[in-house]
């Protein structure tokens, strides 16, 4: 079983239906339930964090934030309006993932973001290029965490941020779970 590609292919599905489920309303409660305001998701909400990172990464106006699994870019939107000397950068795995985030970027006017087509266990950005590191349970999709917190140490300036919401794992799954992409990507 190829993980990265299930997980590829799963959320390929989700970005070309903007979503888990049909009608968005439990994309909508979900990230009610999790702090975020209407405007914070208008057009980028998948449905798909399990919390809300930038509530905890005490960001400062000038602040150079990237997030890590950024999809169509929720918590990159949320904190753009924050960056008002800053930036604010996606990281995406996904092509079709990135192009959504740049054109509700456009169409929303947030001239602080970018996104970038990058694994984040082998992120596209220079050492020490931003002073936080977001994710919104992206992390736990990738078998080597190791190599991922080593990618997110060496983009990260010195005294930099790291903001992190996202599952883990207590005690082994079952080999019928390890084996299902439906259940690995979700």
């Amino acid at each position: 079983m190829d993980r990265r590609k299930n997980v590829a292919d799963f959320y390929k599905n989700i970005a070309k239906n903007d979503g888990i489920s049909t009608d968005g309303e439990k994309e909508i409660a979900v990230a009610l339930s999790l702090g975020y305001s209407l405007e914070d998701i208008e057009d980028g909400n998948l449905g798909l964090g399990c919390g809300n990172p930038t509530e905890n990464a005490n960001l400062k106006p000038d602040d150079i934030l990237v997030d890590l699994g950024s999809g169509k870019g929720i918590d990159v939107f949320k904190a753009a309006k924050i960056l008002t000397n800053g930036k604010a950068i996606g990281i995406d795995n996904l092509p079709e993932m990135v192009e959504k985030a740049r054109e509700i970027a456009t169409k929303r006017g947030f001239n602080n973001t970018e996104f970038i087509l990058s694994e984040i266990d082998d992120i596209n950005l220079p050492d020490e290029s931003c002073t936080v590191v977001i994710s919104n349970c992206v992390i736990n999709l990738l078998e080597d965490k190791k190599k991922v917190y080593s990618e997110i140490f060496r983009i990260l300036k010195p005294g930099g941020r790291l903001s992190i919401s996202d599952i883990i794992q207590i005690n082994p799954l079952p080999q019928e779970i390890k084996e299902d992409p439906h259940m690995i990507a979700t």
